[in-house]
């Protein structure tokens, strides 16, 4: 009864929950240590005052909110050694259903509902003042450490860089769209949130108390806290849940080269000669905005491409792969779009998308709250997304996109999906509303581009996709949207880099020189490029992307001949990329490897911000300032060797690097085999070698502790070395290296 003390234990494992009441509190632990002290459940009534702002994709997050009413007692409805049901009395008169639940020996399952349909719902508990935090999706700020942040996912992306306006810098900076959030949170007191559901308004609080709040349009809350002893298995753990990264076909961890418009297909096959010319590799060319008819037909625009079929074969004999870009909207209005210049372009964006009628007939676009079909401006004109819960819509918008694939095209960069567009009141043909479903939208989009590729190039097709949540990791490819091309971003881009990982997502990219231009109306500047492409070469996928002219033959001889090497150092890359592609999809630890995640005994790793782990060798600290000359760089614990010196190096302390303009502080971990490809093989690009027919080269950095150490790589080729004696699984070229001092990359000179 409320007022009574009461206590309910329950135990599974070495977890221990204990629910007292009089006052109402909750504590978890695991082998007798408290993770979670004093933990409650509130909820809030309140107006969202959201606001969104299409010319950046920005959402400013407000809303009027009453009293926190807090659960001051409970009623024990159902209980037995691992769960129970609470009636709980809020202190507001309201009434709510608790569900505790040791589900395994690892995670607590928490699901809360109140009566009278409140604004928000929430748990908490005490923060400790050493706890840090990580995680939360690609999460662009200067920090990875989210202690103290207050955060609604999808609305806490603010540019606060050299291009910001004074008066937007007042008001904490020019919102920009928050592509790819997660629910996830990896605490360092030994514990990970997952904070279930889709809802546009999930926030995490974490100041002096830790707290995780939906909205109840959204439905019940509902929450997973994990408790396994380290953040590997944790994020482990959750990446079985929600999806483990695939391992993506090899060309979609090469080098891809795109442009904001292509005006004409002679200006594509500039750049593919530019490559070819100056010496870049290339494996795919990406056909962004605009390429069709109107927004979005999937039908090639005859005067901008006059022979489509013929240029994607004719890339395709070169062993360069045609990826096109689309969104989920069909446009009635599409002259606000991007359109090429020429007349015939100009005529065709005037009239609507030529499958908007057949598609608004049958019912395969979302509906508003009166049940027609819902229309709005996006920022590509003006049209109506496709309703992917509706088995018919999705069937239509795939059977298109294969049409499209069957000419040759082996990609789909699948632009859009973020659950900002959704208002809460679209019905959706599952039954759902948007309230229920913004942020697994992007999920639904990103599986029916995924299985056109799947059913017309099994094996090889390659989805490079912009939003995120969890569950969207499994399917193919993240980016990291648009960035302004100066110091301040990159930066940030670095932490959104290793916030990512921390939240799962192992297949990444980002547009090397950054999309938006400097200062929004120059090209990159040299400097900036060229820590870029530096980033660039350690990303798992790198490709090069802009609005403006930031080719790097347009350049000087310097610039071209750092941004060559660098380019083909990733493509050398690509076995060791792939082979920790490979490790992704079997346990979870992403090929960007956070330091938490590498040693979670260095608290250090909580909050290192500008350096990360690139694969189970190499760990890498890009230059972020301007005219640096050396950078300090938290090194993990162990024995390094120096990448382009091979200077043996001591870890677990800062050091100091020497940099010059065309260098990147790279350290290799003493004792490993970095697997890559010869030079003059990736020298033009990967192009169609089968995989497991590619020659090696196998180099052992410094002597293994124990006499021995081993690769496996993605086709299943193990290569080892034991005392002296290389050894190959297979029937494979492999050049090796003996132990003792290396260099990385005879195709880049660092010094």
């Amino acid at each position: 009864m409320p007022g009574k003390l009461c206590v309910v234990v329950l135990e599974r494992g070495p977890l221990r929950l204990e629910i007292k009441t009089a006052p109402f509190r909750i504590h978890l632990r695991r082998d007798g240590r408290r993770l979670v002290r004093h933990l409650g459940v509130w909820c809030c009534e309140g107006e969202v005052r959201d606001r969104f702002v299409q010319v950046t994709e920005g959402v400013i997050a407000e809303e009027a909110r009453g009293f926190p009413e807090h659960a001051i007692a409970f009623d024990l409805v159902a209980a037995d050694d691992h769960a129970a049901d609470l009636r709980v009395h809020f202190n507001g008169g309201r009434m709510g259903l608790l569900r505790l639940a040791l589900t395994d020996d690892a995670t607590l399952a928490v699901q809360l509902t109140a009566d009278g349909d409140p604004l928000r719902l929430a748990v908490a508990w005490d923060g400790r003042a050493e706890e840090r935090f990580n995680g939360l999706g690609a999460h662009h700020a200067l920090r990875v450490d989210l202690a103290g942040k207050d955060i609604q996912l999808g609305a806490d992306r603010r540019y606060t860089g050299p291009a910001c306006p004074p008066e937007m810098l007042e008001l904490g900076g020019v919102p920009q769209g928050d592509y790819a959030p997660a629910p996830w949170l990896q605490s360092s007191r030994g514990y990970a949130v997952w904070l279930q559901g889709y809802g546009n308004g999930t926030r995490f609080d974490l100041g002096d108390r830790t707290t995780i709040s939906t909205r109840s349009a959204a439905g019940p809350l509902r929450a997973q806290i994990l408790c396994d002893p380290s953040p590997a298995a944790r994020l482990r753990r959750y990446l079985r849940r929600s999806g483990m990264p695939a391992l993506l076909p090899e060309w979609g961890y090469g080098f891809w080269k795109s442009r904001d418009v292509y005006p004409h297909q002679d200006d594509v096959m500039e750049d593919v000669h530019g490559c070819r010319w100056h010496g870049i590799p290339l494996d795919a060319v990406v056909l962004d905005s605009p390429w069709e008819t109107q927004y979005n037909t999937w039908e090639f625009n005859p005067y901008q491409f006059p022979d489509a079929p013929g240029m994607v074969r004719g890339l395709r004999a070169r062993g360069v792969r045609t990826v096109v870009w689309v969104t989920p909207w069909v446009n009635l209005d599409s002259f606000d779009g991007q359109i090429p210049p020429d007349p015939g372009s100009q005529r065709l964006h005037r009239a609507p998308a030529s499958n908007y009628d057949e598609g608004r007939r049958a019912g395969h676009f979302l509906h508003d709250a009166e049940g027609d079909t819902y229309v709005a401006r996006w920022w590509m004109g003006t049209g109506s997304p496709v309703d992917f819960t509706n088995p018919r819509a999705e069937r239509w918008w795939r059977e298109q996109a294969k049409a499209t694939l069957r000419l040759g095209v082996t990609g789909i960069k699948a632009d859009d999906g973020e659950g900002y567009y959704l208002p809460d009141d679209l019905q959706l043909h599952d039954g759902r509303r948007g309230a229920e479903h913004a942020w697994e939208y992007g999920q639904r989009y990103r599986e029916s581009m995924q299985r056109a590729l799947d059913e017309v190039h099994p094996g090889d097709g390659m989805l490079f996709g912009r939003s995120g949540w969890s569950g969207q990791q499994r399917v193919g490819m993240l980016w990291a949207g648009d960035q302004i091309s100066d110091l301040w971003s990159l930066r940030a881009l670095v932490a959104c880099t290793i916030s990512a990982a921390s939240s799962g997502f192992s297949n990444w990219s980002h547009d090397v020189g950054g999309y938006l231009g400097h200062a929004l109306v120059d090209r990159c500047p040299k400097e900036i490029l060229l820590r870029w492409v530096q980033l660039g070469c350690f990303t798992p996928l790198m490709q090069a992307h802009g609005r403006l002219q930031q080719e790097p033959w347009t350049y000087d001889p310097h610039t071209l001949d750092v941004y060559r090497g660098y380019v083909l150092l990733h493509e050398q890359l690509v076995p060791y990329i792939r082979a920790a592609a490979a490790t992704a999809a079997r346990c979870g630890l992403p090929i960007t490897r956070p330091l938490p995640l590498l040693d979670p005994a260095d608290e250090r790793g909580w909050g290192v911000a500008d350096a990360f782990g690139f694969g189970p060798a190499l760990w890498v600290a890009p230059v972020l300032e301007e005219g640096a000359t050396s950078r300090e760089v938290q090194l993990p614990r162990g024995d390094w060797i120096e990448a382009w010196s091979g200077r043996p190096v001591r870890g677990g302390r800062e050091v100091e690097a020497e940099v010059g303009l065309d260098g990147i502080p790279v350290y290799v971990r003493e004792g490993s085999i970095v697997v890559t490809y010869p030079a003059d093989h990736v020298a033009s690009g990967l192009g169609d070698t089968p995989e497991d027919e590619r020659p090696l080269e196998a180099t052992l950095w410094g002597e293994p502790a124990c006499g021995r150490a081993a690769v496996r790589l993605a086709d299943g080729t193990r290569i080892a070395w034991r005392d002296g004696v290389w050894t190959c699984s297979a029937e494979r070229d492999v050049r090796v290296s003996p132990s003792g001092p290396r260099k990385l990359g005879p195709a880049v000179d660092v010094t």
